[in-house]
This record gives C-alpha cells, sequence and structure tokens, in this order.
C-alpha cells in the first residue's frame, strides 16, 4: 500500500473539511507515495513515540494530536519540534495527523455510546454545509440520460435516499444565431422544444464534478443551467456530545462509571456528590472551551479533561457538575478504534486497490498518561 492509500480511508472516516479553522491536520511530514507495510497509531507524536517508530522500522505514523502548530520558521535539533521533523524525516516515516476532524467525525460519536447515551446532540457545532440546487433543461429525449450523469457523481441525495430529482416538462424557446452549431433548430429562427427541466440537490464538494458530469452528456452547445445556494444545511458536525443517561444517578455514582468505562486510575469530580444527573454532555480531551455550550445546553454534568479551577467552580455556581478525568484518558479510546476501522477496511474488503498488495501491518504505540498520581 502507499501512504495515499491510507490518507484516503482516513479522510473517508474524518473529511479534512471537519477540522477547526485553527487546526492543522493532513499529512504533515513525508511522501503520499511512499510505500507503506508497517503503520504505528498513537495519541501523542511524543519523542518517544517517534523513537518507537524508528526502532519498529515504521513506515508511517498516524497521531490524534498533530506535531506542527502554526508557522514553522527553522527545523533544526536545537528545539524539540525540530528534533521530531528531523527524526521522520531522517528515517523517511511519513507523518499524518486526525485531530478536530476526527473530534467531530469520530470522537463525540463513541463517547456517547461509552457512558449510554440516548437522545443525543451535538454540544459544540462547528461545521456545517449548505445544500445547492442545481437546475438544468434538457430536451425530453435525453433527459434519463443526463438525469443519470448527474445522480452517477453524487447528487440527489437527500438523508438515505439516493437519485432524488424533480422533473417538469415545458416548452424552451431560442433562436440560434450566425456561427453556432444548434442542436435543434435553424440558424436566425425562433425555435421551440419539449424540454424537461431537471432539478437536483448537491453538496458544496460535489457540485463540480455534477455539473462536469452533466455538460459531458447534455446534447446542447449552449447548456442552461441555474445554481442556488439553499439555507438547509447537511452534516452538521462539532465537538462533543450532549444526550441522557437511561436510570439517573448520583453525581458520586456516575463519576465512579466514568472511571470505569475509562479504566482511570482517578477523576476529579466539582459539584454536590448526592444530586442526581439525567443530562450528560461529554467532551473527550480539552473541554474549556465547550464549558459555555454545556451551561446553555442545561446539563446536569460535563464530563472531559483539563477543565481549570476557576471554570470548574464557575460552572458549579451555574448548577452544573464537572468531572474531569484528564486529556489523555478521555481520548485514548480512539487509537483502538482507529486500528479497527483500518483492519476492518485493509482486510476485509473486496476492492482491486488491496487484491495485489502486501497487507499491512498495524501497530499501537506504547503511550501512557504523562501525568502520574500520588495519592
Amino acid at each position: 500500500m502507499e501512504c495515499k492509500d491510507i490518507i484516503r480511508l482516513m479522510e473517508e472516516l474524518a473529511p479534512v473539511r471537519y477540522a477547526c479553522d485553527w487546526d492543522n491536520v493532513g499529512l504533515l511530514v513525508g511522501s503520499q507515495n511512499k510505500k507503506v507495510q508497517r503503520l504505528m497509531l498513537a495519541l501523542d507524536p511524543s519523542e518517544d513515540v517517534i523513537d518507537q517508530a524508528v526502532r519498529e522500522g515504521v513506515d508511517m505514523l498516524i497521531t490524534h494530536h498533530p506535531l506542527i502548530f502554526g508557522s514553522i520558521k527553522r527545523v533544526n535539533s536545537n528545539d524539540i519540534t525540530g528534533r521530531k521533523i528531523l527524526k521522520l524525516i531522517k528515517n523517511d516515516i511519513s507523518y499524518y495527523a486526525a485531530h478536530t476532524n476526527l473530534d467531530s467525525a469520530v470522537m463525540a460519536d463513541e463517547a456517547g455510546k461509552m457512558f449510554g447515551l440516548v437522545n443525543t446532540n451535538i454540544l459544540s457545532e462547528e461545521y456545517s454545509e449548505n445544500l445547492y440546487k442545481l437546475c438544468t433543461f434538457v430536451p425530453v429525449s435525453h433527459a434519463l440520460k443526463v438525469r443519470d450523469a448527474m445522480t452517477r457523481e453524487g447528487a440527489g441525495h437527500i438523508g438515505e435516499y439516493s437519485n432524488c430529482t424533480f422533473n417538469v416538462e415545458g416548452i424552451g424557446t431560442f433562436k440560434p444565431l450566425e456561427g453556432t452549431n444548434p442542436y435543434i433548430g435553424k440558424i436566425n429562427e425562433t425555435a421551440n422544444a419539449q424540454e424537461m427541466r431537471i432539478e437536483v440537490t448537491v453538496q458544496k464538494d460535489k457540485l463540480d464534478r455534477v455539473i462536469k458530469a452533466m455538460l459531458k452528456v447534455h446534447p446542447y452547445e449552449e447548456v442552461a443551467y441555474d445554481i442556488y445556494k439553499l439555507e438547509n444545511e447537511i452534516d452538521r458536525k462539532g465537538i462533543g456530545i450532549r444526550g441522557y443517561i437511561d436510570n439517573d444517578m448520583t453525581l458520586e455514582e456516575f463519576a465512579m462509571k466514568v472511571k470505569q468505562v475509562l479504566k482511570a486510575d482517578t477523576v476529579r469530580m466539582c459539584g454536590d456528590p448526592v444530586k442526581k444527573v439525567v443530562k450528560i454532555a461529554v467532551c473527550p480531551g480539552s473541554g474549556k472551551s465547550v464549558v459555555e455550550d454545556a451551561l446553555k445546553a442545561k446539563v446536569d454534568v460535563l464530563v472531559s479533561g483539563d477543565i481549570d479551577h476557576h471554570k470548574a467552580l464557575e460552572a458549579w455556581e451555574q448548577g452544573m457538575a464537572v468531572i474531569d478525568a484528564g486529556h489523555f484518558i478521555t481520548e485514548y479510546f480512539v487509537v483502538d478504534y482507529l486500528r479497527d476501522y483500518l483492519i476492518d477496511k485493509i482486510y476485509n474488503t473486496d476492492e482491486d486497490l488491496y487484491a495485489n498488495s502486501v497487507k499491512l501491518e498495524i501497530i499501537k504505540a506504547e503511550e501512557k498518561e504523562p501525568f502520574s498520581y500520588i495519592r
């Protein structure tokens, strides 16, 4: 396999467009054409993880947290980021990061399942996409051919339905001028044509290729078509999730459940231990930025990491408890998730892409919570 094949699978799962504006995701070091036989997965691009990748003869490393944030003015061995980049380059290891795009695509939903949440919604919406309406006018004789070309490229998807179109038959008029080569009609004479108006909805990232497919099979020399940006939003994604647990618990009981589910050594709790909690918000990783969203959603408790003293106290004073299990432990489950996903995609597929390639070996880096606790 090549690096670009693995990138394709990663971006089918977590498209780059889901990433927050401030984030840095994708292939950050190395070549997409690199042959990959050994792949390592990790949460953090620590120097220890990169050293493991070197020792294990890894061809590609994927981490959740990006190694490179913001601009880099120099790459040398005098600073930690430079040393890591140089090690990756020296050992020909391609490096890929999937951060907030993976948060939005996977982390929130999986966290909700882990804690048994029902009736869930996004906690903090970061991404949504407007639909477009594409209308064209085609001779009735060619309507099926044009319609099929558009839907094959992804037009007309509404929820779990495909090939959704609206068609109205009518009369089109036009006058071919000097220098034209009309499919119907004569030069300098107004012509009437029995036409079909075809309407389809299209996602923005598919719009160009749908139009190209339509133009390729359309019989007219000059094709009339309209594009409208709709108010309809689809593909809403975001950070964290909120929902309900089936049976109410006290805050202390739920904190114990969090500890058990995450296999955490310890969790911190801010709130009344005997207060009943039913409406739950979960944000794997750092949850400081979603405290206000959780308060607006009127949840009973927010489960996350990296909640500082002041934010936790302010939340409690406004009626919301906080359970802080730490950044690392609330996100580490995603490494196993990615391993299972890639194994399933690569080993359990009929695609020609993998038919004659060496099967990929996927290994997990050895990582542990960077903080230790003295009791």
